[in-house]
């Protein structure tokens, strides 16, 4: 079983599979930032009035690549009545009709397999009728792309691919290795051109539900969590992985719980959504931890939100990691491991739930404490989030999206591609 092979082995298939994964070659005056490079385009059903009630097979997406239109990688995806994107068979009724577009369901592509506007003979060559063109603002230039109704030609790329019976997530850029049987509990990380070869940046995700009753305290931590993958979707652009899950302590239940994981080529999406009953109210505290623990990430740099434009570096130097801050209006946090590799976090919920968030900084090189669960001694550094003040009773959905790129920071500007990445570009769609 793949869960149980080496690291060496997981890099050598990240290599592998990568070399599978291969955009358009378009070329561009204009090269794309490294947080657009990494951006699904996402076009709304209500966008496309024409297409509705009607099924998804019959249409591709396609751009210009040298003198023809060829087909990219694409899929329409429908959303459940929990606002996430739908799996069949998930726990989540989806909304409106399963393969009939319907104004909640989605058209997505990736944003760099985009290319030059057409020219009208190039239209008037493809098979089928040209019904929608979708045109990309990017500030100093457009790109675009063709939704064509009648034709078959479909690009055999795909970005993203998590195999259930294994737990090995591979995309194009990265592979993560999950527990097949428990979602929540992460082991090796690869990325793709990361700077030292045949190691895995990530000895493990650390999730902790902390509660006190009184002088009594109890944590429970991933691997005590009970969950069960109840769907799987896998597109060529997006693969999507739907949860349930339930936490118990101190005799309580605690929380009740449901993720729906979206997959992309440099991202992981981790919605949460999650109710806790009434009768945890009689807990004096409970709080969530969740965080990522690096491995080999000397002298990497960190910095939040609210917190100074100095960086905290890995091992001592740079800013006082006591003056890291975030709130929930300004909540990313990022690491750069100065080998090409950097990733941006962002914490999500839905607005009318209120928690209060800090950001959690722990390095081993500072105060040489251990912090278990880990696979490898030592936080070096490990990074996240402190949530505390759940409101009990009510239906919250919390989480966290993970976005990387082997230069975000740009130098010590991540701000750019946080915003960017924040606020996608703008779509205009022009029906024919």
């Amino acid at each position: 079983m793949l869960l149980h092979v080496g690291r060496r082995h997981l890099v050598a298939l990240s290599c592998l599979v990568a070399s599978l994964f291969v955009s358009p070659s378009i070329l561009f005056a204009n090269e794309l930032s490294p947080a657009r490079s990494i951006e699904v385009v996402v076009v709304s059903g209500e966008k496309l009035p024409a297409l509705l009630g009607k099924e998804y097979q019959n249409y591709s997406v396609m751009v210009v690549d040298g003198e023809t239109l060829l087909p990219i990688p694409y899929q329409f995806d429908e959303r459940n009545e929990g606002g996430f994107i739908y799996a069949s068979g998930g726990s989540l009724a989806i909304l409106g009709t399963e393969n009939i577009l319907d104004k909640e369901d989605e058209l997505a592509f990736m944003l760099k397999d985009t290319g030059i506007k057409a020219e009208p003979e190039q239209l008037s060559a493809v098979s089928g009728a040209v019904v929608a063109e979708f045109e990309v603002e990017l500030g100093d230039h457009m790109r675009y792309a063709y939704l064509i109704e009648g034709n078959s030609e479909r690009s055999e790329k795909h970005y993203t691919h998590f195999n259930k019976e294994t737990g090995l997530i591979t995309t194009s850029a990265y592979t993560l290795q999950v527990d097949p049987d428990n979602l929540l509990v992460w082991g090796d990380y690869t990325y793709e051109g990361y700077a030292e070869k045949n190691v895995s940046l990530l000895d493990t995700m650390k999730l902790r539900v902390n509660g006190r009753i009184g002088f009594i305290k109890a944590t429970i931590y991933n691997k005590l969590i009970p969950s069960e993958i109840v769907a799987v979707k896998n597109g060529p652009v997006r693969s999507i992985i739907e949860m349930d899950a339930s936490i118990g302590m101190l005799g309580i239940n605690v929380l009740t719980v449901g993720a729906s994981v979206t997959i992309t080529e440099n991202s992981t999406e981790f919605p949460v959504f999650l109710t806790i009953p009434k009768a945890a109210a009689v807990l004096s505290s409970l709080d969530i931890e969740v965080s990522l623990d690096l491995d080999n990430m000397e002298k990497a740099r960190y910095r939040t939100e609210l917190g100074p434009k100095e960086p905290v570096i890995q091992g001592g130097g740079g800013a006082d990691p006591k003056d890291l801050a975030v709130d929930l209006d300004h909540n990313w946090l990022s690491v750069s491991s100065n080998k090409n590799w950097d990733i941006i976090a962002f914490f999500n919920r839905n607005k009318d739930v209120t928690v209060t968030l800090e950001a959690l900084y722990k390095d081993s090189a500072l105060d040489g404490k251990v912090d278990k669960p880990e696979r490898v001694k030592g936080s070096s550094p490990q990074a996240g989030y402190l949530i505390t003040d759940i409101p009990t009773g009510v239906a919250s959905t919390i989480g966290i999206n993970l976005y990387y790129n082997k230069d975000f920071w740009q130098g010590n500007n991540v701000e750019i591609a946080a915003n960017e990445i924040r606020n996608p570009a703008n779509i205009n769609v022009n029906i024919f």
